[in-house]
């Protein structure tokens, strides 16, 4: 997983590198042409190279009607064999992309393009006519117009890619930015920003997760009015959002900011639902099932797998906890939560590898906990073999996060992930050491349900074996054994 995040990390700087080789080419090839200081970067390029981060992403406006076709066909007529055809993005959209196929060498100098996609867009003025969809009409707008129809004034900075210029039209957007402040334009109403692109308030969350900026009581009253309108958005869309935000290991963050204003009920109800589910004191004095789940995600790793494998571990306690004599119990909440975590990761639309990931690390949280407490080579051998060898870190780190995230906190789990190392060495049979069929021909029996039968007890028998002799049966001693058993079973 470390590899596969460090490659993504080198990907993404050589993406921004590419941008900003497209930025340094477009300042001397738009100088004296008809698009001179009529092309701008804007959005969340400009935002981070006014942050010093890594800026990539780069969209430019252009302030012409019909400028980003006229834009990207020009220098597409410019670099033909450099710069592919120019593309529509969406038939009813002033929008197009063109992508970069090699290196330009120009003007005696060589920009490093290849591979940068750039996506160009006419300045324009945008309605949603239709309350239940997020189907907008767009017309053309000057630059003014097209920053009042963007989300926060962190986003509304232009920086002129002939000039090298940055524009502040509202007046605010350097300073929201140097101060960390989330905000609307001050011109536009909140409320109209939100209703009109909904998904705008799970923008807010993320970009409070990650760049711990901070949002006004105004702003947090102004999605608590409008949390219902996020229903109107596809649960894709949604999840897009907030996996950036697991990727850095802050959906915990982001559970809390959707409770307090409302937007939890919508996207994560079954979470909603853990308030006020009690806890044995014993165990839990942290407080409620809900408080615990947020403790939890804290300690999960930065993954989406893991942190969603937080947060869905105990959402069964909710159907499953009772009350009886003062004494608080949870009986199977893991399989309880595990059927849950199914229906709800299908719901969001993730896909089904993630989903099945999930679901059996929820349905097995609990055991590494039991096997902590005690439990031979046969009961580690036993879970490693049910939860499958890819998946038992991430049991045994969920078990952990879930160790941690409540008080009183005892982790055992560094101790069992050395035994369960040990338990490991010795590998897990791929298959039994007897099939059905040499079971039916050895025992002279016909198929039916005893062969599952004693193919089962063989696989429990092989660990009793290597718990006993220190390595698994070889065929000899697997025959024996299936005829000792068939005789007692018989």
């Amino acid at each position: 997983m470390r590899v596969i995040a460090e490659l993504r990390k080198v990907k993404t700087l050589i993406a921004g590198r590419q941008e900003r080789e497209v930025e340094r080419l477009l300042k001397v090839v738009l100088k004296g042409s008809p698009f001179a200081n009529r092309a701008h970067a804007v959005g969340g390029y400009v935002r981070d190279q006014q942050l010093g981060i890594d800026a990539k992403d780069l969209d430019i406006v252009v302030e012409m009607k019909d400028g980003a076709d006229k834009l990207t066909h020009w220098l597409h007529g410019m670099f033909p064999g450099e710069i592919s055809r120019p593309r529509q993005m969406g038939a009813n959209y002033p929008i197009w992309q063109i992508t970069f196929k090699s290196d330009i060498e120009y003007d005696d100098d060589e920009y490093q393009t290849k591979g940068a996609v750039i996506e160009f867009a006419d300045t324009m003025k945008e309605s949603f006519p239709d309350e239940e969809s997020r189907q907008r009409e767009t017309q053309w707008g000057t630059l003014s117009d097209d920053v009042e129809r963007r989300d926060f004034t962190v986003n509304m900075l232009l920086k002129d890619l002939t000039s090298g210029e940055i524009r502040d039209l509202t007046g605010v957007s350097k300073s929201d930015i140097e101060n960390g402040i989330l905000r609307g334009h001050p011109g536009v109403s909140l409320d109209k920003i939100f209703n009109d692109d909904p998904l705008r308030m799970i923008r807010l969350v993320r970009f409070h997760c990650k760049y711990g900026w901070s949002i006004p009581k105004s702003v947090l009253q102004t999605v608590r009015r409008n949390a219902d309108r996020i229903k109107i958005v596809s649960a894709e869309r949604i999840m897009e959002e907030l996996k950036k935000v697991m990727k850095l290991g802050k959906l915990a963050k982001a559970v809390r900011l959707m409770k307090a204003t409302g937007l939890l009920r919508y996207v994560f109800p079954e979470i909603e639902q853990l308030r006020g589910v009690k806890q044995s004191p014993k165990y839990h004095s942290e407080g409620d099932a809900y408080t615990h789940t947020i403790m939890v995600l804290r300690n999960a790793k930065p993954t989406v797998e893991a942190q969603m494998a937080a947060l869905l571990h105990d959402v069964g306690k909710a159907k499953s906890t009772t009350e009886i004599e003062g004494m608080i119990r949870s009986i199977g909440h893991e399989r309880v939560g595990a059927e849950i975590a199914e229906a709800m990761m299908r719901r969001l639309k993730f896909d089904s590898g993630t989903t099945k990931k999930v679901v059996t690390v929820v349905r097995n949280h609990m055991r590494p906990h039991q096997l902590a407490k005690g439990g031979g080579t046969r009961a580690l051998r036993k879970f490693v073999r049910d939860v499958g060898d890819e998946l038992v870190e991430a049991v045994l780190d969920l078990a952990e996060a879930d160790s941690l995230g409540k008080i009183p906190s005892e982790n055992a789990i560094p101790g069992l992930r050395e035994r369960v190392e040990e338990a490991r060495r010795i590998p897990v049979r791929g298959k039994p050491v007897l099939s059905g069929g040499d079971i039916m021909e050895l025992l002279d029996i016909e198929p039916g349900p005893i062969i599952g039968k004693i193919v089962r007890w063989l696989i429990d028998y092989d660990d009793k074996f290597i718990e006993r002799n220190g390595r698994q049966m070889n065929r000899e001693e697997a025959e024996k054994a299936a005829k000792m058993y068939y005789g007692s079973i018989k």
